[in-house]
C-alpha cells in the first residue's frame, strides 16, 4: 500500500456537499493536506498562496467561472500538479479533459471517473495507477534551475531584452501602444520569460532592479525612435515587479532609466499586477502614488485573477486596468464568464478607468469584449511579441488588418507570423 501522508491533494469542486465528500475521502485515503477551491479560478489562486506544485489535483469538470478542461490546461502551462484526476457526471466531458492536456505535457492524467466519487474506486486508482513524482515534475521546469551566477553574467552579456505586444483600439485598430514583455536569451535554456524566474531572485531586488532597468533603458530608447519616426501618440507599458516596489532607489534607477532616452511621462504606463492591489500594502501604494505625481500612467494587470475589490482598486491611482488572458481567450465560446468580465467592466467604470482586453485570439473575441465595453486590445491576433526590429514591418504590414478585425470583417484578419518571437 502506498503512503501517502507526506503528499499534498487539490480538491476542486462547485458543490460544497461533494467538495466536502471528496476532501473526506482524501484524508481517509492519508494525504497529509488536502486543499480545496470552489472553481478553475479559485483552484490557481490557491496554488500560487500554497508556494509549490501538489501531487494530486481531482477537478470536478462542469463549474462557473473556469470550468475544468480550463483548468486542467492551466495547470498543465504552470506545472503546479503531478498528478490529475478528471471527475463529471457527463461522459462527453470526460472525453474531452482526456484530449485537453497538450502534447509534451509533464503532468500526468491518472483516469476520467464518473460522480459520484467513491470511497472503494478512488482508493483502489490512487494505489493501482503509476504517479508521477514532483520531483519529476520539477525537472521539467527549467526557469526555476537557473543561478544568480547566470543571472549575473546575462546581464553582462545583455542577453535580457523586451519583446513587443501591440496594443491597439477595438472599435478602430489603431495602435494605442506596446507591451513590454521581458525575455532572457539563455544560452542553455533558450528564451525564458523573466516572470518565471524572479521568484529566484526573491530578497535580492538589486539583481531583479537591474534586470528591470535593462528592459526599460532598450524599451525606452525604442520607443524613441519610433516617435522620431511618426509613431508620437503611442505609450510605452512597462511592468513593474511588485518585489521592487517597497524600494525607492530601485524605483528611482527605473524612472532614471526612462528620463535618460528623452521619453516623456506621459508617454510610459507602470503596470501592476492585481495581487499587489489584492495586497493593498502601505509602502506600495506610497510609493506608486509618488510615481504617479510625477506623470507616469499606473495600470493594473492579470486583472479577476485575485479578487481585488473596488474598495482596493480606489486606493490606487490607476489609469487603465487590463483583464487577464484567462478570461478574454474564447470569451465569445464561453458563457460562464460573462458575470466575471461584466463585474470587472461594471467596477472599471466606477472607477472612471478604461479596460484594455489582453488574450485576444479570435476577432468573435474581439468583438465581444468591444460590445461589452473594453476600448483596448491585444493578443495573438493584434500581434504576437516581438523584437524591436520586426515592428515597423508588423506596424504596416497590419494596419488594414486590424481594421478588419475592428469592422468585424472575417476575411483576412488573420495576423503575420513571420518576424515574432
Amino acid at each position: 500500500m502506498k503512503d501517502f501522508s507526506a503528499s499534498t491533494a487539490l480538491i476542486v469542486e462547485d458543490s460544497t456537499v461533494q467538495r466536502e465528500h471528496v476532501v473526506g475521502l482524501l484524508r481517509q485515503i492519508g494525504f497529509g493536506t488536502v486543499l480545496a477551491a470552489n472553481d478553475g479560478i479559485n483552484a490557481l489562486r490557491t496554488l500560487e498562496q500554497h508556494g509549490a506544485a501538489v501531487d494530486l489535483v481531482l477537478t470536478d469538470l462542469d463549474m462557473p467561472g473556469m470550468d475544468g478542461v480550463e483548468l486542467i490546461q492551466q495547470l498543465a502551462k504552470r506545472r503546479t500538479a503531478a498528478n490529475l484526476i478528471a471527475a463529471s457526471a457527463n461522459q462527453p466531458r470526460l472525453q474531452e479533459a482526456a484530449r485537453s492536456l497538450p502534447a509534451g505535457c509533464a503532468m500526468r492524467l491518472l483516469a476520467t471517473i464518473s460522480k459520484p466519487v467513491r470511497l472503494e474506486a478512488l482508493q483502489a486508482l490512487l494505489h493501482e495507477a503509476p504517479m508521477l513524482a514532483l520531483a519529476d515534475l520539477e525537472q521539467a521546469d527549467t526557469s526555476g534551475s537557473v543561478s544568480i551566477a547566470e543571472v549575473e553574467a546575462g546581464l553582462e552579456a545583455g542577453q535580457f531584452l523586451p519583446l513587443y505586444a501591440p496594443r491597439v483600439a477595438l472599435d478602430s485598430g489603431r495602435l494605442l501602444g506596446i507591451a513590454v514583455q521581458g525575455r532572457w536569451l539563455h544560452p542553455v535554456h533558450g528564451l525564458l520569460d523573466i516572470a518565471d524566474i524572479l521568484p529566484a531572485l526573491a530578497g535580492n531586488n538589486g539583481l531583479a532592479g537591474s534586470i528591470a532597468l535593462a528592459l526599460v533603458k532598450q524599451a525606452a530608447a525604442d520607443l524613441h525612435s519610433w516617435q522620431e519616426m511618426g509613431l508620437s501618440s503611442i505609450k510605452l507599458y512597462l511592468s513593474l515587479p511588485g518585489e521592487l516596489l517597497s524600494d525607492l532607489g530601485e524605483l528611482g534607477r527605473l524612472v532614471s532609466g526612462i528620463q535618460a532616452h528623452d521619453v516623456k511621462p506621459t508617454s510610459v504606463c507602470w503596470e501592476i499586477s492585481e495581487a499587489v492591489v489584492a495586497e493593498c500594502a502601505a509602502d506600495a501604494l506610497h510609493n506608486i502614488g509618488r510615481i504617479s505625481l510625477r506623470g507616469f500612467g499606473i495600470g493594473a494587470v492579470h486583472c479577476g485573477r485575485y479578487e481585488a475589490a473596488t474598495r482596493e482598486f480606489a486606493c490606487f491611482p490607476l489609469s487603465e486596468i487590463t483583464i487577464d488572458p484567462l478570461f478574454v481567450h474564447e470569451a465569445a465560446q464561453r458563457s460562464h464568464r460573462r458575470p466575471l468580465l461584466d463585474g470587472l467592466l461594471a467596477m472599471a467604470g466606477q472607477l472612471g478607468v478604461p479596460v484594455c482586453a489582453d488574450g485576444i485570439e479570435r476577432v468573435e473575441d474581439w468583438a465581444m469584449m468591444r460590445e461589452l465595453g473594453c476600448s483596448s486590445g491585444q493578443g495573438p491576433l493584434v500581434g504576437d511579441p516581438m523584437r524591436a526590429g520586426d515592428f515597423v514591418a508588423w506596424f504596416k504590414d497590419s494596419r488594414q488588418r486590424l481594421r478588419n478585425c475592428a469592422a468585424n470583417r472575417l476575411s483576412d484578419v488573420a495576423p503575420p507570423s513571420a518576424g515574432t518571437a
